[in-house]
């Protein structure tokens, strides 16, 4: 897990990221004061939009402190490295994901509530995406899924879809069919996965168990149409799933195989998050076995992230995501004087040792808080500011 974003920060020195991409710039501006220059009571707010040599923009305004701001003379400003965490999506698109959903099909909901959260997180992650089975002129409805979006850079926040968002919009469209093969999928995605710079979080979401495994072998409780009722399986008392009977070993619950590609990619250093999406239910074995290979487990069972209602799908996401993006902030060059610091979310000063506000995390991090964390875990936030050489601001 990413723990922090490294950021530079000193006495009389702006310490600021913009929520744009991931870059590391420093620029000198020049000074219109002396350090003698007296300071303000109270912090003074980041100027809109700062211009001129050094500034940079967010889209959709915000901007550093101007660097004859009050009480800022001399300041030299600093975009910092923005080191956001990947999200990868695996999206279950077999046929069962065509069932009728509010709005639609259960995939359209699912998509829809990637593309949400894609949009609100902006910069602060990367994202990509993969389906599977993988569909084409020529369908295999057992043929491993593929990656249909590369990994990219958030968008900025603007109000408007950028590149990503529509990107992995459109990309991730398509008419659910076939099977669950989520054994090969992942194992053929884990070569693109482990050469991912930065840390990579995998979410996978899934209305059943995993299939289409030639090699597997089970007896009738682990054979899909025996454990979903089809009569021809129950009124005969056939193990369907066995070799030469009607269904046969492709149906048969595909748990070892998918347990070990997905501690394939755990053991690489990934985080792999299961979410069951509503007609998963029968299979929650397999994807709490799945949820604790992959490394983050909920803390009781279910251990996967279970999902009863399409419309609360969008808060098990941004309670997955909220584990990705930090909010702490380790600052590499501290300030003297930790009573000469404040923290800013846009241009809103956040007073300090509250719980909506933000802490010193020995030996020198800051920690934001409360609503100001979910704000910025939530996408609210274009820009957060460390600023040193104003008193700090206390609560009310």
């Amino acid at each position: 897990m990413m723990d922090s974003h490294a950021l530079r920060s000193t006495r009389g020195i702006v310490a600021s990221f913009v929520l744009f991409g991931a870059w590391g710039v420093a620029s000198a501006l020049g000074g219109c004061g002396t350090s003698e220059d007296p300071l303000p009571s109270r912090p003074p707010r980041p100027v809109a939009d700062a211009g001129g040599e050094g500034g940079f923009d967010a889209g959709g305004g915000g901007g550093p402190p101007a660097p004859d701001a009050g009480g800022y003379c001399g300041n030299e400003v600093h975009q910092a490295i923005v080191d956001a965490p990947n999200l990868y999506f695996v999206l279950d698109a077999s046929g069962s994901m065509n069932e009728s959903a509010p709005g639609g099909t259960r995939y359209d909901a699912v998509r829809a509530a990637v593309v949400n959260l894609v949009r609100k997180l902006g910069p602060l992650v990367k994202v990509g995406a993969a389906i599977l089975p993988a569909h084409g002129s020529n369908q295999d409805q057992c043929a491993a899924g593929k990656q249909v979006f590369p990994v990219m850079q958030g968008d900025p926040i603007t109000g408007e879809d950028g590149p990503t968002t529509t990107g992995i919009r459109l990309a991730t469209a398509t008419n659910p069919v076939g099977g669950t093969p989520i054994s090969p999928t992942l194992e053929a995605l884990t070569p693109t996965l482990l050469g991912l710079e930065g840390k990579t979080y995998v979410i996978l979401a899934t209305d059943g168990g995993p299939n289409c495994n030639e090699s597997a072998a089970c007896g009738s409780e682990d054979c899909q149409p025996n454990q979903e009722g089809d009569e021809a399986c129950l009124s005969t008392g056939t193990n369907c799933c066995a070799p030469g009977q009607l269904w046969g070993p492709t149906f048969c619950v595909d748990e070892p195989a998918s347990v070990a590609a997905i501690e394939a990619l755990r053991a690489g250093g990934l985080e792999v998050f299961v979410v069951g999406i509503p007609g998963s239910e029968a299979y929650a074995g397999v994807l709490d076995a799945m949820a604790i290979a992959g490394g983050s487990p909920k803390d009781m069972a279910p251990f996967y992230y279970p999902v009863s209602e399409l419309g609360s799908l969008g808060g098990v996401l941004a309670e997955i995501a909220a584990v990705a993006v930090t909010c702490e902030f380790a600052i590499v060059d501290p300030p003297d004087e930790e009573g000469m610091t404040n923290v800013y979310l846009d241009d809103e000063v956040l007073p300090y040792n509250d719980p909506d506000g933000w802490i010193w995390k020995p030996p020198s991090s800051v920690r934001l808080l409360g609503k100001a964390c979910e704000r910025l875990q939530g996408g609210q936030v274009k820009q957060v500011q460390i600023v040193s050489g104003c008193p700090t601001e206390m609560p009310k």
